[in-house]
């Protein structure tokens, strides 16, 4: 299917306009995050009948689209719906009502390989090239080969929306994953936050001696103002498992920096400085010791408790999913599990309190999990 590529505001307001006007459009989008230390939303596609546009979303506003996407007489397709609308909203304050999204929806039909390029070739025995997918879409002037590539994301989508919704309604579960789109909608971008305290969480970090944490807290904060005046993510500028060989020996990696995996010509030549000079005031500063929290008897006991109810819960998320023949993420993701683990609700009113449940979930599994969670009660 051919294209148009849209990089003016008069082209796209027309385009938003005409939109507006139909029933449905297909969206993806492309950005920047393996890239920049600051993901940008880069590019949308934009599919419908008789319409197929790639739009540069750093060359015109797409403001005038946002309305389309509020509205409930036009729906919106996209596959894994999610990743998409957080770009959308990390980069403007926007609304979404009425999608579909058919990762989602091949999940709730138990369809394991439901990647779009497996769908495709699944449904349609078609290829997709893959070439582009870790492209940076934030560089300029883009290519024709990557401007095909994108274009080609949201053709295929209505097709798989119509065929998938049509083995929902035969199924029963149609209004169930209408529910889940509904959540869907409701999502929102984490704020980007620089955690100091991250280094502990890296693999292996707390198996370091105090002098060694010292050094890694020291190579992680210098990486995060590396990342800043480069603009690039944190790990495009060194590995973690570098911060951690050069954290077990740190004298050795300011002797000889060279000789540890990982440090490469460009390597020594862009970071060396910084470098060194981090493992120089890791090996003056203090040893740093991970702070010791005194957990009583009782929180330790309550903890063990929810833990199980959760691990309960998988089994009982996972036994439904073998009876609905959908996979488990289908039924609830861990996150919801962990509320219901911990909120303990009583009566399907509480079950209705618990964030990115929804009506549909608690109509259909509200009952058996008031029952599961009185069979794991936790006094209070």
């Amino acid at each position: 299917m051919s294209y148009t590529f849209i990089d003016t505001q008069k082209e796209f307001d027309e385009l938003a306009a005409r939109l507006a006007k139909h029933k449905y459009i297909a969206i993806d989008t492309e950005s920047n995050s393996l890239y920049a230390y600051k993901e940008k939303f880069c590019l949308m596609q934009l599919t419908s009948d008789h319409i197929n546009a790639v739009v540069d979303t750093l060359a015109v506003d797409i403001k005038s689209i946002l309305p389309v996407f509020a509205d409930p007489a036009v729906e919106k397709i996209f596959h894994s719906a999610d990743s998409d609308i957080r770009v959308f909203k990390a980069a403007m304050g926007c609304t979404f009502v009425n999608i579909f999204d058919v990762m989602v929806a091949a999940k709730y039909l138990g369809i394991i390989k439901c990647g779009l390029d497996n769908m495709v070739k699944e449904f349609f025995g078609l290829s997709m090239n893959k070439k582009f997918q870790k492209a940076d879409w934030g560089h300029r002037p883009l290519t024709k080969e990557m401007l095909d590539y994108a274009s080609s994301d949201t053709v295929h989508l209505k097709k798989l929306r119509d065929l998938l919704a049509a083995d929902l309604e035969k199924k029963g579960r149609l209004q169930d994953a209408m529910g889940q789109f509904a959540q869907i909608c409701k999502i929102e971008p984490s704020p980007m936050r620089f955690d100091e305290s991250g280094f502990l969480t890296l693999k292996s970090a707390r198996q370091l001696n105090g002098r060694g944490l010292a050094v890694l807290r020291e190579l992680y904060l210098a990486r995060e103002v590396a990342a800043i005046k480069r603009n690039a993510p944190p790990f495009k500028i060194i590995s973690e498992d570098l911060m951690l060989r050069l954290s077990v020996a740190p004298r050795e990696g300011l002797h000889n920096l060279s000789i540890f995996k990982g440090v490469s010509g460009y390597v020594l030549a862009n970071h060396g400085a910084w470098i060194r000079e981090a493992l120089q005031r890791g090996l003056k500063s203090p040893e740093y010791h991970v702070p010791r929290r005194e957990i009583s008897r009782e929180k330790r006991a309550y903890f063990e408790v929810v833990k199980n109810r959760f691990k309960n819960l998988k089994m009982w998320r996972k036994e439904i999913a073998v009876r609905r023949n959908m996979l488990p993420e289908a039924i609830m993701g861990n996150d919801v599990l962990e509320r219901i683990a911990l909120s303990q609700p009583k009566t399907l009113e509480d079950l209705h309190e618990v964030r990115g449940l929804g009506a549909e979930k608690v109509s259909l599994y509200g009952l058996e999990l008031i029952e599961f969670v009185k069979k794991h009660h936790l006094p209070k």
